[in-house]
């Protein structure tokens, strides 16, 4: 396992953290135990949790205490509605309930989903910068993609940012990261693996060879026609498309570490394991070709 720099806050987390929430076949405190026992086995010291599960908040406080708090980097993550309001009261609650079933004693971090930061109602603004200042949540985060996370990164309230990331994330998701470090916001990714992904290149048109005349001469009518394509995810020998998911999206700088979720015990290990290992150099040069041949297929479209 490698291990970055958190921040400023002085916190070395592992390259790979787990978000956890409600699962199939994971209703006992014993299930969330194992598998967080496994995680720090293979060297994983973050943890997000997602409110809503006393067997899964009692299960990861058990594992994580038998090690030294200081070692490990817990968050909290709350979910809001839109029918609802995210009132203090509903903060106060959630947070008493995870550090008594958790005993952490703090919260490294209390994340927010785009839902809840939209229903914050003013007292609840005010309460979180409490919290901060009482020291039981020493960071506030919010996660997502959309117009709401674009406000929280201007506004000084809030500490971290998780936010999607993968091969092919768009000119838009990149930007926000360039913003996210501007404001000097910790970052962490999410969702590495697409679950589909982009029709690029192909077979060039008859359109694609008509020559045009350029500055320096003959050039083709689309440059990029016909570049890249994502079958190199299914043909790398020695690497699955989620081993190249995950250790493209480890090559981001940015971000200090990247969330994936993982019920099983062998995953974990899998996943940890990816985190050893370096992109080859060939694959970095395809999928750059593919996010070009993406453009390309947008530009024709």
């Amino acid at each position: 396992m490698r291990y970055r720099p958190f921040g400023a806050t002085g916190k070395a987390v592992s390259a790979i953290s787990l978000l956890l929430h409600e699962a199939p076949n994971m209703n006992s405190p014993g299930a969330w135990r194992t598998l967080a026992f496994c995680a720090m086995e293979n060297g994983v010291n973050s943890f997000e949790l997602t409110a809503g599960s006393d067997v899964l908040a009692m299960g990861v406080g058990e594992a994580l205490s038998a090690v030294e708090r200081r070692l490990i980097f817990l968050g909290w993550r709350l979910r809001g509605t839109a029918a609802g309001k995210m009132t203090a009261r509903d903060i106060a609650e959630s947070v008493r309930g995870a550090l008594q079933r958790t005993r952490a004693g703090y919260l490294d971090v209390l994340m927010m989903d785009e839902a809840a930061v939209e229903t914050l109602t003013p007292d609840a603004r005010t309460y979180l910068a409490d919290l901060k200042n009482s020291g039981v949540c020493l960071q506030i985060g919010v996660v997502g993609d959309g117009p709401v996370v674009d406000d929280c990164i201007s506004n000084d309230l809030f500490d971290v940012l998780v936010t999607p990331f993968s091969l092919v994330s768009d000119w838009q998701a990149r930007r926000r990261i360039r913003d996210a470090s501007a404001a000097n916001m910790t970052l962490l990714a999410c969702d590495p693996f697409p679950t589909t992904l982009p029709s690029a290149g192909g077979a060039r048109t008859e359109g694609d060879r008509v020559p045009r005349r350029g500055l320096l001469g003959v050039r083709r009518a689309e440059p990029l026609a016909g570049m890249g394509g994502y079958g190199f995810l299914q043909d790398t020998a020695g690497w699955t498309n989620e081993d190249i998911c995950l250790a493209y999206a480890l090559t981001e700088p940015a971000f200090a570490t990247v969330q994936v979720t993982a019920w099983r015990a062998d995953a974990v290990e899998r996943l940890a394991a990816v985190c050893d290992k370096d992109l080859p150099t060939s694959v970095a040069a395809q999928i750059e070709m593919a996010r070009f041949g993406q453009v390309a297929a947008q530009r024709r479209a």
